[in-house]
């Protein structure tokens, strides 16, 4: 009987062992990188994630009300300018110029307790004045510290302390179909939150030519422009900037500027008002598979192709050839221009970058210092400013317009594209002047500088009309 006992005694303390053990295994094999969960507690139930999220974002989220001041005169003054009117009732004294203000709406958040204010550009593009409303009611006149057009970035400073503010997250980790909020102003509905997934990454537009826009499902409308695209940890991975619509309203196309992006942009505009960014002084498109194979390069190889590199610039120093194909950059793939140019935009002027390169079948490695683009003779195609391609009249143009250039091509994020400008257009005069052909074109171009204002007669159809462009 004592031996009975002391054997159920071992076979207990076995098994109690055992218990132990397979717990402390299964708590050293937890996974080092959970599923993200609203304030990274597993202990949130499920229906309550967005919640959580949403009380501890929308306290850092403001509204922004700005005000511009606009100039017109009455529509009537070129009725009563017209040579016929005046031969009946004479001269009229010139109509003086009314002012009107024009209000705009939109989002913003707060990175730091000491009132910085992330937005967009084109949210407080020509403001005279800029008011800050916080979410417990207090209202504060905002001071504009920079703004980038070319990332529509802005950021504003108001006068508080200790204020809740949103700390970034990193975008390049997001995947497709990850749960994420758009908190903001739509349509003045202040503190709007939405929810939805990313549906897409890298999604270029021609609303910028440095941004690979995230899409999301998650209800955008007007207002929340500046407002923070935000994960389950309640990190921004992007800024609302825009959307997709036929309607005025949302289609369950939203778009935003990846975090990471935002970082650099704002960090630049805290620190030195402005945003300089790197340039490497190249001309480049996408590796299809038949270049590919004109190359004698193996089927499937992705890479930027370059077409040209510009004379003088970081590239042509560094030995970058045309027809070498970019396929990483400090050890991330290339796949596309597109990948190259974000890989450039993610260091700073003065960096040193290594550039992996196939040059006949070879693969090498081509250190690169970069340069600033205020170095670079033009972003755009032709050495032009203006952003366009121009070519030749051709078929029906030919016949119809006297002298002219077509155009090709509108480069994204440029002055014309801007405009409106679109392919197919017959640019028949540049101030004035009449265009007889290409190179005539791009040599009146070539000679404008950065504030200068163009005037440009358009044929489109059966129309002229006239194009006012800054550039920039």
């Amino acid at each position: 009987m004592r031996k009975l006992r002391l054997a159920l005694i071992i076979l207990v303390a076995v098994l109690v062992g055992i218990s132990i053990g397979i717990k402390a295994s299964h708590k050293n094999t937890a996974p080092s990188n959970p599923s993200p969960v609203a304030l990274a507690d597993p202990e949130i139930p499920f229906n309550q994630i967005f919640v959580k999220v949403a009380e501890k974002v929308k306290p850092a989220v403001v509204r922004v009300e700005t005000e511009a001041v606009v100039e017109y005169t009455s529509p009537f003054n070129d009725f009563f300018s017209d040579p016929f009117f005046r031969w009946f009732f004479g001269e009229n004294p010139p109509a003086p110029k009314r002012k009107e203000i024009l209000k705009g709406l939109g989002s913003g958040f707060m990175i730091s307790p000491d009132g910085y204010i992330v937005t967009n550009n084109h949210v407080i593009e020509g403001a005279k004045k800029v008011t800050v409303k916080l979410m417990d009611g207090r209202e504060f006149k905002a001071k504009i510290v920079g703004a980038d057009k070319k990332s529509d970035l802005a950021l504003l400073k108001i006068d508080a302390k200790g204020l809740p503010y949103l700390k970034w997250g990193d975008s390049s980790k997001i995947k497709v179909g990850e749960w994420v909020l758009a908190i903001g102003n739509p349509l003045g509905l202040d503190y709007t939150v939405t929810a939805g997934i990313i549906s897409a990454k890298g999604r270029q537009l021609p609303l910028s030519e440095y941004e690979d826009f995230i899409q999301t499902d998650a209800a955008i409308n007007r207002g929340n422009s500046g407002g923070p695209l935000v994960d389950l940890r309640g990190e921004v991975i992007g800024v609302n900037s825009a959307i997709e619509t036929h309607t005025g309203g949302f289609m369950g196309l939203g778009f935003a500027i990846p975090s990471n992006l935002a970082k650099r942009v704002i960090k630049d505009l805290k620190e030195k008002g402005k945003v300089i960014r790197p340039f490497l002084g190249v001309q480049m498109q996408a590796l299809t598979d038949d270049m590919a194979k004109a190359l004698g390069l193996k089927p499937g190889t992705k890479g930027a192709i370059i077409t040209n590199v510009l004379k003088d610039s970081p590239a042509e120093k560094a030995g970058l050839k045309r027809y070498d194909v970019v396929i990483g950059v400090g050890g991330k793939k290339v796949k596309n221009p597109l990948d190259l140019k974000i890989a450039i935009m993610a260091h700073s002027p003065g960096e040193k970058i290594t550039l992996k390169v196939i040059r006949n079948g070879k693969e090498i490695e081509v250190p690169v210092v970069l340069g600033s683009e205020t170095q670079a003779p033009s972003f755009f195609a032709g050495g032009n400013p203006l952003g366009i391609e121009a070519a030749p009249l051709t078929g029906r143009a030919k016949k119809f317009y006297p002298y002219g250039v077509q155009v090709a091509k509108v480069l994204p994020g440029t002055p014309a594209q801007r405009a409106g400008i679109q392919p197919g257009d017959v640019i028949l005069e540049v101030n004035r002047q009449p265009i007889h052909s290409v190179a005539e074109f791009n040599a009146i171009v070539s000679r404008l500088k950065k504030g200068d204002i163009v005037l440009l007669t358009v044929a489109r159809g059966e129309g002229t009309f006239f194009i006012t462009l800054r550039i920039e």
